[in-house]
């Protein structure tokens, strides 16, 4: 059989050069989407939800407190969709002993800077009224000290130094706008000492001598353990040229801690659950607070239904109104910064990294995502609840939040 001449015309040439074309940049769109996990976007996207047109910053709704709820969409030059996951912060009891081989976070030297100390021109005694962002700082150092006390380590803090320092100014006798008086013990100003150079000494020596003494007598109340501060002397940079501002008015607090392999046990309070009555059983326990990135354990407490209800994980009002917390919900304002750094609403969640990196498992929604940041812990709700041998205490629930990019 001889072989099939078939003449093709101009016209039809031109048809097949354009079939080839369409089914070439077809494929390309397929490697560009779905071949990189990138879901359909007329199947997925919300019209409620934001768009952010392949930048790297633009608005995200929470729609709901369910995880994988679609917030964002079409997000980078790689349109991704942002969902979140969500589930509770880890958390131990106090009385249950930490898992064997895994110390618990030891305390490291803490510096506070001259913008966070209680103290007006001339003052050396801690003013938390006048200034309540230096409480907060307190607050958190006292509570870290207290939860490594508590976890078996008062009798290793044999070596917690503080020093003070004063920059370059000229000390005075003029009482600041608000007070009546210097506070200097003793009721003497700087000691009798009227030499600018040790009046100077005795600003940076006699002000970490009396926010040592705040931090005691905090911890003692959290504690009930006397721990024993050294005060060493401080920097005087007094005259000097350049040594004036807030860099050179810090406080140094060296607790020189040793990690704590073993944490000594600390019984949890009894609970009656002899009752019928659904009520709420809160224990005392240890949480992962996470945070700019990092994670630290703080005192909390777990909340749960009696007798097999939902369990929660929060810590008191008081603690969490030091603390910066986040509470995502309705629209609000997201971005990328130097193309990993994910920030919602003004709060860094972390680095976007690849999900195989994950220290959780997400669930799998239409495709698996690729990347993620986080963990973040956020405020989900709050709820009054007795505690055995403090009373009622209004906890504040947390949840730990994922962002993750499909």
């Amino acid at each position: 059989m001889g072989k099939k001449v078939i003449r093709l015309t101009e016209a039809d040439i031109e048809k097949i050069v354009r079939q080839v074309i369409e089914e070439q940049r077809r494929r390309v769109q397929k490697d560009k989407g779905e071949n990189r996990g990138v879901p359909n976007r007329k199947k997925y996207k919300s019209p409620i939800v934001p768009d952010w047109n392949g930048k790297l910053k633009g608005k995200i709704e929470f729609e709901s407190l369910n995880d994988m709820a679609l917030i964002a969409t079409n997000i980078s030059k790689n349109g991704y969709d942002m969902r979140v996951h969500s589930n509770l912060t880890k958390s131990v009891l106090k009385g249950t002993p930490k898992e064997p081989g895994k110390p618990t976070k030891t305390l490291e030297t803490i510096v506070i800077p001259g913008s966070s100390l209680p103290y007006a021109d001339n003052m050396v005694k801690p003013d938390f009224v006048k200034y309540p962002e230096a409480k907060a700082v307190f607050d958190d150092i006292a509570q870290k000290i207290s939860t490594y006390i508590n976890a078996g380590g008062g009798d290793k803090l044999t070596n917690v130094t503080i020093k003070g320092s004063a920059d370059s100014a000229r000390p005075t006798t003029k009482v600041p706008k608000g007070y009546t008086s210097l506070d200097h013990p003793g009721g003497t100003p700087y000691g009798g000492k009227t030499d600018p150079n040790e009046m100077n000494q005795y600003l940076a020596d006699t002000r970490a001598s009396e926010y040592a003494n705040a931090l005691k007598t905090s911890i003692k109340e959290l504690t009930n353990f006397d721990l024993n501060i050294t005060v060493l002397p401080g920097d005087n940079y007094y005259g000097q040229e350049g040594k004036r501002g807030e860099e050179f008015r810090k406080i140094t607090l060296t607790p020189n801690a040793p990690p704590l392999d073993s944490p000594t046990e600390i019984p949890a309070p009894e609970v009656d659950n002899t009752t019928e009555e659904l009520k709420f059983i809160s224990e005392p326990a240890i949480i992962t607070y996470s945070h700019d990135g990092v994670s630290e354990d703080i005192d909390g407490y777990i909340v749960k239904e009696n007798p097999n209800g939902g369990q929660f994980i929060g810590i008191s009002r008081e603690k969490f109104e030091t603390l910066s917390i986040p509470s995502f919900d309705g629209t609000m304002k997201a971005k990328i910064e130097r193309g990993k750094d994910l920030y919602v609403d003004g709060f860094f969640v972390g680095p976007l990294k690849k999900v195989k990196d994950a220290p959780v498992k997400f669930h799998s929604y239409t495709t698996p995502p690729i990347l993620f940041a986080g963990p973040i812990t956020a405020h989900i709700s709050n709820r009054n609840t007795d505690i055995e041998s403090q009373g009622v205490v209004n906890i504040m629930y947390l949840e730990d939040y994922y962002f993750l990019l499909y």
